[in-house]
């Protein structure tokens, strides 16, 4: 009876039940987000890269991503390649595809030429991976890796064409060729396979390091073409004489028995039965072959009966790097942009909590916008933490006054007032940890989904002043209205996307008596205008120019979103501006502005209720989102761009 290799398959089985459980917890609890990528070591040592040659971190990677970098590199230097043999859940789909492939008698194992030649493609997919991460402090790879694909349910990060080509080489690759995705394809494998040859990427690196200290100015591009470059060299020519490989599986000659069950057991495809000393490129240390062998003290790692050792190494290198992502906090970014002096008095004014500080696009945006404050001299984020810290003039700011610079009241409608309403009544509550422009969505949710609100608005104020409106008669009861505000979970779908969060918020006051407002005095407190002309509105005079009105109905609740409409309603060349008002009655319109030499009303009206609508993004890219809005025709059209 074959032995099972218990230590690797535990390692294996407990990786695909995790990722299933969390699969199948979506199901049921909606406010369970799962993070995949909490532990990714792939994804830490990309992160490393863009914080040592941009000082940011990619995505939303964080101090644990990277130490479990530290730690695959350490294992793999002192050890062996164990993330690939025992964990990977890719590796370990490529190894059973590849078992059934050898009981259907259609799997070969590729030799010579065409082996070295495949093996090339994952140099290639390394450099393109990490040379677009360095670029842009995104995880390129989340554009084809078939793990994150699967995973985040092919997400916008993910390009689906490539995703499927790289799904279909993982399932019908490994079907028919050894290992297909692991050998020939996977950014990972090739990584590991240069930490096998530690020498070389350290030396490479450390002159890297010298030149750059000398003050030579050398791109990034130079010492990853020449690491990836001769990575691939030495892994084709030097693949049966690893070094250094201070832990092997050794042979003893004088008892073996030649049978070849430790070369069938294999999942590599090495040839262990005609080695002394396993140190081939491939091999991963999981232990099948040790557990394959049917005489005693033949098969040994280090030439000792140490069989555990692998799982248990890898255990510790796990605990070693989780644990050590808890003892620090790298920034996502950290940008500094005033002089010494100032930045020698600056104050440091700190917040977490903060929900918008997800990732390292919301952090730059983040940046940006404080760039444009006078008196503020930088900015680090944190996204594990979601914490940020500001330099600020000090004879300008205090700590106060910097919470308050960055904080961003709303006045958010949740629906239309019911026909017939004489007056609306308001509640006045402050509430704790509720800050950033995430809560206010949260907030309109909650509100939406729990009470009959109409609308709400937020004031600065330690904690946070909210005042939410409700049709008189309508409104909840205080205890009501605080257990709705004070929900640990929220679900909600915008664009058939299903969010689930979960919340921290405390009403801390409630004001016993209510306010009250007619109609009219509602809409006008809860009104925000908002205006944006463009494609060269200024070079038209008034005569050619023309206000379609529409009744904005039930999209006053999308205000958030307007900018999608602006973006989209741009491409039109006769459209020229976008801008709300309240008519005389009270009810939210729009205005479309447009040429009317250039275009026609039904032509601008057709574009506002396209099925969807098409962006322009900051990088230049374009795409498109469903049309949240549905329009209906005012009366009248005006002529004229009010100012």
């Amino acid at each position: 009876m074959k032995k099972q290799n218990w230590y690797k398959l535990i390692y294996q089985f407990a990786v695909i039940g995790i990722l299933t459980f969390m699969g199948f917890r979506l199901l049921w609890d909606k406010a369970y987000a799962p993070d995949f990528e909490a532990y990714c070591p792939f994804g830490g040592i990309q992160a490393l890269g863009s914080y040592l040659t941009m000082d940011s971190l990619s995505c939303s990677m964080t101090s644990t991503q990277i130490m479990m970098g530290v730690a695959l590199f350490i294992g793999i230097v002192l050890f062996s390649r164990l993330f690939c043999g025992y964990i990977c859940p890719l590796g370990t789909i490529g190894e059973w595809i590849g078992k059934l492939g050898d009981r259907l008698k259609v799997r070969i194992t590729l030799k010579g030429i065409a082996d070295r030649i495949l093996r090339l493609l994952k140099y290639v997919l390394l450099f393109i991976t990490f040379y677009f991460t360095l670029q842009s402090s995104e995880l390129f790879c989340k554009k084809f890796d078939p793990y994150y694909a699967v995973a985040s349910g092919f997400n916008t990060d993910v390009v689906l064409l490539w995703a499927l080509i790289a799904i279909g080489a993982l399932l019908f690759g490994s079907l028919f060729f050894r290992l297909f995705w692991c050998r020939y394809l996977c950014p990972m494998g090739a990584l590991s396979a240069i930490f096998k040859y530690s020498w070389w990427f350290l030396g490479t690196m450390a002159v890297y390091v010298i030149l750059l200290l000398l003050g030579l100015k050398i791109s990034y591009v130079y010492p990853l073409l020449i690491i990836t470059a001769g990575g691939y060299i030495l892994e084709v020519t030097r693949m049966n004489r690893v070094r250094p490989d201070p832990v092997h599986i050794t042979r003893n000659t004088d008892t073996c028995i030649s049978c070849g069950l430790c070369t069938e057991a294999c999942p590599q495809g090495i040839d262990v039965a005609s080695s002394e000393k396993v140190t081939h490129a491939d091999c991963t240390l999981c232990g099948d072959c040790l557990h394959a062998c049917p005489e005693k003290d033949t098969l040994q790692i280090n030439k000792r009966n140490m069989k555990w050792l692998p799982a248990v190494v890898l255990g510790a290198l796990i605990i070693l790097g989780i644990t050590a992502g808890t003892l620090f906090e790298l920034p996502t970014i950290s940008q500094k942009w005033g002089t010494e002096e100032q930045l020698a008095s600056a104050g440091v004014f700190e917040m977490s909590g903060l929900k918008n500080i997800k990732c390292f696009g919301s952090s730059t945006a983040f940046a940006n916008q404080m760039r444009r404050v006078d008196g503020i001299y930088g900015v680090s984020t944190y996204v594990a933490s979601h914490t940020v810290h500001i330099l600020y003039d000090t004879t300008m700011y205090t700590n106060e006054k910097v919470q308050q610079l960055i904080f961003v009241p709303v006045k958010r409608a949740i629906g239309e007032l019911p026909e017939g309403t004489e007056s609306v009544v308001y509640y006045t509550v402050t509430i704790d940890k509720f800050f950033d422009p995430l809560d206010a969505t949260y907030l309109q949710n909650l509100l939406d989904q729990k009470t009959e609100a109409v609308g709400y608005q937020s004031d600065f104020a330690c904690p946070v002043i909210v005042r939410i409106y409700f049709p008189a008669g309508k409104e909840p009861g205080r205890e009501e209205l605080v257990k709705a505000i004070e929900s640990k979970n929220l679900s909600f779908t915008v664009n058939e996307t299903e969010f689930n969060v979960k919340l921290p918020y405390r009403v801390v006051t409630f004001e016993d008596e209510k306010g009250s407002l007619t109609p009219q005095e509602f809409a006008r407190e809860m009104f925000m205008p908002v205006t944006s002309f463009f494609n060269d509105s200024q070079n038209y005079t008034e005569d050619v120019l023309k206000g379609m009105p529409v009744i904005l109905g039930e999209n006053a609740k999308l205000s958030q979103r307007y900018s999608y409409l602006i973006s989209h309603l741009s491409n039109e060349g006769g459209i020229v501006g976008f801008e709300t008002s309240l008519n005389e009655v009270g009810k939210e319109m729009l205005t479309v502005w447009y040429v009317d030499t250039v275009t026609a009303p039904d032509r601008v009206f057709s574009a506002v209720n396209a099925d969807s609508l098409m962006l322009h993004y900051a990088d230049g890219t374009t795409g498109t989102v469903p049309n949240p809005f549905r329009f209906a025709p005012a009366d009248t059209v005006t002529t004229g761009i009010t100012e």
